[in-house]
């Protein structure tokens, strides 16, 4: 069932804010992905962004609360208006008439209650795959899924695919880890046994022998990546990595034009968190490492970090999210690269003949030997 809606203080639905207006028309200019310009689609005048020598700062962690530059963030596009959606509690920043929710496919959304004042995205990469190349993407992906619905192809059709700024954080840390754990080395013994019919016989069997160890290990972190959205599953969008970051440019309202921005909700202390849990792996491994031997085992890890540092940017994607047998499915395409991820219902009438194929392959084949034996 769809959730209820109410739509508060609405403008008319054909009463759309224009935030960048056309110089030769007056129409409404809005970003062309891959092309670093405003384009006009009524009358087709094009303007440049410049942002060469622009620089991309990033700021100290501890001091962050206090002093990294925040704004309210209707304030991120002239004219706009931050909603919220009252299915799936989605908070996106628009610049006009907000139709649907591009998250759970919501038919309207509310306007949000004043959250105060949030950190600016200060860097985001622009979005270079238009809407036919991410559909063409998009449509590949489909076509590969196994045991698909007939009709899921349709259905993700029908809603579209939304172009969509996520928020993330990035941090840089310096890590120094002392550990505790144990060395372990290979060593083979030879044993002879007799065998059920009688005969001696030999066999080398794998030992280890674990000596104590401890150290010190220091691991250097850069833009260690965090989707600040709690709409999007992180195992989804994990799956668009990795991202060409070399290629931020510094923030422009004029990138966001024509697309949706979503606040963040996964804070900068949370943020880190969800960070430390990506940096331990790598962590871990430079631990074996320096432990050596052929195995290892790790008892205690105290991870310090130092000059941890971090920006709040915005990524690009389109994303398609739609309800098929009352479940919401989101396909999501990175807006750079074509990476497509999703998720996908599965055919139990397909499953089912596919299982019963197997069976009655099977069943002729056990016949044939039998009858032939």
């Amino acid at each position: 069932m769809d959730p209820v809606i109410q739509l508060v203080d609405a403008p008319d639905a054909g009463d759309e804010h224009i935030a960048f207006p056309c110089p030769q028309c007056g129409s409404s200019l809005e970003f062309k992905p891959g092309a670093d310009a405003m384009h006009c689609a009524a009358c087709g005048h094009t303007r440049p962004l410049r942002t060469d020598g622009a620089a991309i700062h990033e700021h100290d962690f501890q001091e962050a609360l206090a002093r990294a530059r925040r704004l309210p963030s209707t304030a991120l596009v002239p004219d706009g208006r931050t909603v919220q959606c009252s299915g799936c509690g989605a908070q996106t920043v628009v610049s006009g008439q907000a139709a649907r929710c591009p998250f759970c496919g919501a038919p309207v959304v509310i306007d949000a209650a004043p959250q105060g004042e949030q950190f600016a995205p200060e860097s985001l990469l622009p979005f270079k795959l238009s809407n036919a190349e991410a559909r063409a993407a998009f449509d590949a992906w489909l076509g590969g899924l196994w045991f698909a619905p007939n009709d899921l192809k349709n259905e993700a059709h029908k809603q579209g695919l939304d172009g969509v700024y996520l928020p993330y954080w990035t941090y840089d840390s310096q890590t120094t880890t002392h550990y505790t754990g144990s060395r372990g080395e290979h060593y083979y013994v030879t044993t002879s046994y007799t065998d059920s019919k009688g005969h001696r016989r030999t066999r080398t069997t794998r030992r280890t022998r674990w000596y104590p160890a401890s150290g010190t290990v220091q691991v250097p972190f850069d833009d260690m990546l965090v989707c600040a959205s709690d709409t999007m599953p992180r195992t989804l969008v994990e799956k668009l990595e990795p991202w060409d970051l070399a290629e931020l440019k510094p923030f422009d309202p004029a990138y966001l034009s024509g697309f949706v921005a979503e606040r963040y909700r996964l804070g900068l202390e949370a943020g880190f968190g969800v960070a430390e849990e990506r940096m331990t792996p790598e962590i871990r491994g430079a631990v074996r490492r320096d432990i050596g031997g052929d195995t290892q085992r790790i008892a205690t890890l105290d991870v310090n970090h130092a000059q941890v540092r971090f920006k709040h940017l915005l990524l690009p994607l389109w994303l398609s999210s739609f309800k098929y047998n009352e479940k919401i499915y989101r396909f999501v395409v990175n807006a750079r690269t074509g990476e497509v991820a999703g998720e996908r219902p599965w055919s139990a009438i397909k499953i089912a003949a596919f299982t019963l194929t197997l069976i009655a392959i099977g069943t002729a084949i056990g016949l044939l030997i039998y009858y032939n034996a």
